[in-house]
């Protein structure tokens, strides 16, 4: 089976830059402070984020909310400060040209999507999350990208799978949606380590909120002749039904 190729969506290494640069190129300027507190952070947390190396390195970087709100107050988008999309064009208060115009909204559309064929970005999913409430429902246009598991409560040792999305990462994996095969899979992992790692971030998310991450993943499939290895960035959102009551989608995109 061959896997298809995704281009690079998330790059912490340029991630410090890109939102010193947009800080510079907003109404802000250079009072980080203001931009700061106005983002509902400490008075000195945006300025420690951009002077910490070590985020270069970093699997997860500061917190996703926060950055959030960071990047709507300059104008900009999650998805350009974590190196998935081109910065956003401010909007003159008197556009020049029909070419301006045109610009300014591809640049806009492009911001919305990780991918022209449509395919959602972590960021895209974030903001339905925030939107719909948490409400499964909400993610209806989405929900075939996405894997869904049982609420994982804090101590517990195995992750439990309810539906694997028609166009997740698992099914192009596998080569199918088939529950049964990705909950083995999960099951007999040989890494203890990454396993007990996986469950802690689902009982953190059922507790907590949304988690995004960067996973590495060098596993052999069950029953499956391909040894999957891969890095992969994975949002988990926790989410509510009526009918269905409480799950957890996994979101995930291959990086290569």
């Amino acid at each position: 089976m061959v896997i298809p190729k995704f281009r690079n969506i998330f790059d912490m290494h340029g991630f410090r830059e890109r939102l010193s640069e947009a800080v510079k190129n907003s109404p802000y300027g250079d009072d980080i402070w203001r931009l700061s507190i106005a983002a509902g952070l400490g008075k000195k947390t945006l300025y420690n984020i951009i002077n910490d190396k070590k985020l270069d390195i970093s699997k997860t970087g500061p917190g996703l909310f926060g950055m959030a709100r960071v990047a709507s107050l300059l104008g900009t988008t999650l998805d350009h400060l974590a190196g998935i999309a081109p910065p956003l064009r401010r909007l003159s208060t008197q556009l020049d040209s029909a070419d301006q115009l045109l610009s300014h909204a591809s640049a806009t559309l492009v911001a919305q999507h990780s991918r022209s064929n449509g395919v959602p970005s972590i960021d895209s999913l974030m903001r339905t999350y925030l939107k719909c409430g948490g409400v499964l429902e909400g993610f209806s246009e989405t929900l075939a990208y996405c894997d869904q598991y049982a609420p994982c409560a804090p101590g517990a040792s195995s992750l439990e799978v309810i539906e694997v999305g028609a166009k997740s990462l698992a099914t192009i994996t596998m080569g199918r949606p088939n529950a049964r095969i990705l909950q083995t899979a999960l099951d007999t992992v040989p890494d203890e380590e990454l396993k007990r790692r996986w469950v802690s971030a689902y009982a953190s998310t059922s507790t907590n909120g949304p988690l995004v991450s960067l996973e590495t993943l060098d596993v052999q499939m069950p029953n499956h002749p391909v040894r999957v290895k891969m890095e992969f960035i994975r949002g988990l959102f926790p989410v509510r039904s009526d009918t269905l009551g409480r799950r957890i989608l996994n979101y995930s995109l291959l990086i290569v």
